[in-house]
């Protein structure tokens, strides 16, 4: 009898355990074909049978980053019930390295980057080549201001992977934010022989250029990104800057008003615009505080100064000044603009 009911029970669990394998693997497929929704209730069907499956607990984590969603509250509510999932995983099996690099990188969307550092940590003391891993440290030490921890990250990730663009394209960021002009070029320039259609390295290598002292390609690469991906905000906004300070106010007023339709909510937009209207517009540029104040209250004490400064011709021509003129007067003594160490914009590239 005790034997009959010890196989009875044994195929119980094989049958039980096919049916979690077959389930794992059904969602998975569903997942790889983009249905989502299906392979979310896979996983929940799975995950019901079977609460402590770690890699199904993983998997369903990531369906709920990559869901569509209606608003940003039910974004942060997927990424919520993601962060619960991931730490379930983790719970159930402590040496899982993309639960640990998944969660990782959750956090340092939020910006927590010392704690998104410590779970990058995790992955790699469990799987030390792991690239992906790697490559988020260093953006989250980078992030933190520490360039050379992010560089030593960005020199491992490197070596398993030399043309990655995605690697490429985040150390050109660390070198931009450390002011190593020439390097962060370099390396976006590489990732665009890797990728020339990606529109976002043209605007970071613009960035850069302009930096080195090289407005004129800054801006060929601007009018280019632009071309690639006329939704790209971020490219107005900066095309904006650079033709304010080369002395075409019109051209880079349009370009901020579009940088604006294409993303109302981006308060730099309107602090820039602010500051170029403040000495010529007062009126619009006090607009553009309010609606950068009603944005972004966490920062209230820098928006207010400048609305203050506002209220004199002295404080109005300081704002544009700091902002495009740090190393000179932008007005001279009758508030005419002149514009100082510019190359003519919309030439032929230069040579570098």
């Amino acid at each position: 009898m005790k034997k009959i009911l010890f196989v009875f029970a044994f195929a119980l669990c094989v049958a039980a355990c096919g049916s979690e394998a077959r389930l794992f693997q059904q969602a998975k497929l569903a997942e790889s074909k983009g249905n989502y929704e299906k392979a979310l209730s896979l996983y929940n069907q799975l995950i019901k049978q079977n609460p402590k499956h770690a890699p199904a607990l993983t998997n369903r984590a990531l369906i709920w980053e990559k869901l569509p969603t209606k608003n940003a509250a039910e974004k942060v509510k997927n990424k919520r019930f993601a962060e619960q999932d991931y730490l379930r995983a983790l719970e159930a099996n402590p040496n899982l390295p993309e639960a640990y690099n998944n969660l990782g990188a959750l956090y340092m969307e939020r910006n927590q980057n010392g704690t998104a550092t410590s779970y990058f940590s995790e992955a790699i003391a469990r799987q030390p080549h792991y690239f992906r891993a790697l490559l988020n440290r260093a953006t989250a030490y980078s992030k933190q201001g520490d360039l050379t921890q992010a560089l030593q990250d960005f020199a491992s990730a490197s070596m398993l992977r030399p043309h990655d663009p995605a690697l490429l394209y985040n150390r050109g960021l660390a070198y931009f934010d450390a002011e190593k002009y020439e390097q962060a070029e370099n390396d976006f320039s590489h990732a665009i022989s890797v990728q020339p259609n990606n529109a976002r390295l043209y605007m970071q290598r613009a960035r850069a250029l302009d930096a080195m002292g090289y407005p004129a390609d800054a801006y060929d690469d601007l009018v280019y990104a632009i071309e690639l991906n006329p939704q790209l905000a971020l490219a107005y906004y900066y095309l904006g800057e650079l033709m304010y300070r080369s002395g075409d106010s019109d051209f880079a007023l349009g370009s901020l008003t579009k940088a604006k339709e294409l993303a109302a909510n981006y308060v730099p937009t309107y602090d820039l615009m602010g500051d170029m209207l403040a000495a010529e517009d007062p009126v619009n540029a006090t607009a553009n505080y309010m609606v950068a104040l009603k944005l972004d209250p966490q920062n209230a004490a820098k928006y207010r100064r400048k609305l203050e400064m506002m209220k004199t011709t002295e404080g109005r021509y300081r704002l544009v000044t700091q902002r495009f003129f740090p190393q000179g007067r932008g007005y001279n003594a009758q508030g005419q603009r002149f514009v100082r160490n510019m190359q003519t914009i919309g030439a032929q590239p230069t040579g570098r």
